[in-house]
């Protein structure tokens, strides 16, 4: 769902409360992961930029997306993630119990460790 609000907690709110439960959990894996990215609405859904993007929440009409902007990360993940919807660089779920946290963490991790490798 593409939203006018002009903050990802205004983005939050307009969810129902299920559907901001889950993105209130991606939000706070992406913070612990990517501290230093600077969260912001971004074609009107929450983004994560650190040097570009870096990742992206959605919550669509059926579903989720998380959006990782390291497709070569995502694909290498894409084992893991059996049996969601992966695509280049977008991972689709329709509820937060179909994902598997540990894999996403680690993901959301290694993707954040690869832009600090290019800071320094």
């Amino acid at each position: 769902m593409q939203s006018e609000a002009p903050t990802v907690d205004a983005y939050l709110e307009e969810q129902p409360e299920g559907r901001r439960r889950t993105l209130r959990l991606l939000r706070e894996m992406i913070r612990a992961a990517a501290p230093e990215a600077e969260e912001l609405m971004k074609y009107k859904l929450p983004h994560w930029d650190w040097n570009g993007p870096l990742f992206a929440l959605a919550a669509q009409k059926n579903y989720f997306s998380l959006y990782v902007s390291e497709p070569d990360l995502v694909e290498a993940a894409k084992p893991r993630l059996a049996p969601l919807d992966v695509g280049k660089s977008c991972i689709r779920f329709r509820k937060v119990e179909q994902l598997p946290l540990d894999v996403i963490a680690k993901l959301l991790e290694d993707a954040a460790d690869r832009r600090r490798a290019t800071e320094g």
